[in-house]
């Protein structure tokens, strides 16, 4: 699986690269069943000065449709969990939905 980070002039804490490399891991686990190169993940990390919070922004494209997650809050990693969580929450659904289309074809 492809994968894309854009910061934004956001810099990370070795923490927070090494968490965020754990759950690309994770979604990584959830498509090893699937060809590598049909999955293409990217994370879009963003600050608003005014509103003080800070926005992550997951996208998947995969199996010719695309999934994503837009979550904002007062912290990075915070925002982080929060799009990562939503993001595999969709996958696990999306799943389940081609499973079983490809088995009713059968």
């Amino acid at each position: 699986m492809n994968h894309e980070l854009i910061k934004n002039d956001i810099d990370l804490t070795p923490s927070l690269e090494k968490a965020i490399r754990h759950k690309i891991d994770k979604i990584e686990t959830r498509l090893k069943r699937y060809h590598p190169d049909t999955a293409h993940l990217e994370i879009r990390l963003g600050h608003h000065a005014k509103r003080k919070t800070y926005e992550c922004m997951v996208r998947l494209k995969a199996f010719k449709d695309s999934l994503h997650s837009k979550k904002s809050a007062p912290e990075l990693r915070v925002a982080v969990d929060r799009s990562f969580d939503a993001i595999m929450k969709e996958l696990d659904h999306y799943r389940v939905k081609i499973n079983k289309s490809l088995q009713s074809n059968t």
